[in-house]
Parts: structure tokens; sequence; C-alpha cells
């Protein structure tokens, strides 16, 4: 892997169910139970080539306005966006979050663009907008890519995801700017820390 680890060394950070904050290093390969906002439990694991059926699945229930927003278009094809998302290589990391009756529920990935950058997306669904899931799947990308030497993570947002924006914003103090009509989102992959105490904070209040 050109400026990264190997997948069976690549960090996450396990979670303290009560708030919600990261705290020491772990492998995701066993899964790591979260608790949400709402107090519900889910399970994030590394995504594997076997999930694109489920993807499919999951990419298909999105409603409308949400698949519009994360793919930039509501007419995307299923099979392409589900096998994309469950590709497993030395450039890219993807998660997958399933909830208390094994639904999948989030997916986020990032691949590299070279040795210190990496494209980020991320999506929850519908039911579940609100409750810190997002911000859960972005620092624990984070964390990964960073273990791999990546130190910059980017996205490219509709401006009306307002959401998506605030996320970015709120919790790794992203940089946005404006091109052909698309929000570009930059911050540094350590910033994980940074979402990690703000979440944790807010958790506990």
């Amino acid at each position: 892997m050109a400026g990264g680890a190997s997948p069976a060394t690549l960090l996450s950070m396990s979670n303290d169910a009560a708030t919600g904050s990261l705290a020491v290093p772990a492998d995701l390969a066993a899964g790591e139970h979260l608790r949400l906002r709402d107090g519900s439990t889910v399970e994030i694991r590394r995504a594997v080539a076997s999930d694109e059926p489920e993807l499919r699945s999951f990419f298909g229930d999105l409603c409308l306005e949400a698949r519009h927003l994360r793919f930039f278009s509501a007419a995307i094809d299923l099979d392409s966006a589900a096998h994309w998302a469950s590709e497993v290589g030395e450039d890219r990391c993807g998660l997958l979050v399933h909830d208390e009756r094994g639904l999948l529920v989030g997916h986020a990935c990032f691949v590299k663009i070279d040795s210190v950058r990496a494209e980020v997306a991320v999506e929850v669904a519908d039911r579940l907008h609100g409750d810190g899931l997002g911000t859960m799947l972005i620092e624990r990308l984070a964390a990964i890519a960073e273990a791999q030497g990546v130190t910059q993570f980017i996205a490219e947002v509709m401006p009306q995801n307002r959401a998506m924006l605030e996320v970015f914003c709120g919790g790794f103090d992203a940089h946005v700017r404006l091109r052909d009509g698309t929000d570009t989102v930059e911050f540094p992959t350590s910033s994980w820390r940074l979402s990690s105490e703000r979440f944790g904070a807010a958790s506990e209040r």
C-alpha cells in the first residue's frame, strides 16, 4: 500500500457507549457498538465485497431527495453504486452500520486521491438523520485515514445539503468553497479528535 498500512493494521477508535466519544485504538473487523442520541444502539464494521446486495437495497430505500444529495442525481444506477461502495482495496476504506434489528442504516467511505488526500462520502438512513451517526462515521474514517498517512479529507457537497455541511463545519471546522455550483469541503483528518471532544461533551449535556 502506497503511503499506508495493511488492512489488518488499520486503526479505528473504540467507543464509550454512554457518550459516543472515541477512546483507544481498536480493530473494527469484529464490529463496534455505538449508542446514538435517541438511545438506540448500532454496530459499525468494515465493508467487504459480499455486502454489495445489501448496499444496493440500502441505496434503493433512500428517499429521492437523499439520493439526489448523495449522488447528485435521484436516478442513480443502483448496481454500479453498490458495487463501488463494496469495493475493498489498499486505496480505500468503507464502513457499514447496522441497527438493533440487523438492518443496514449507514455507509461511509474514503478513497485516496493521492498519498495524503482522500475523498470522503457518507450516507445515513432517512430515519436516523440528526442522531449523530454521520459524525461518528466521519470520525472513524478520519482516524483510519490518519493512520495511513492521509492528512486531508475532501468532500463534494451540494449547497442545498445543509445538514451535511453542518456536520463537516460544526464538527470538523471544515473549510468550504463554492466551485462550479458545488461546495468543496476540506478538513484535516486529525480533526476527528476535535469532533470527538465536541460530540462527547454534547452527549454528556
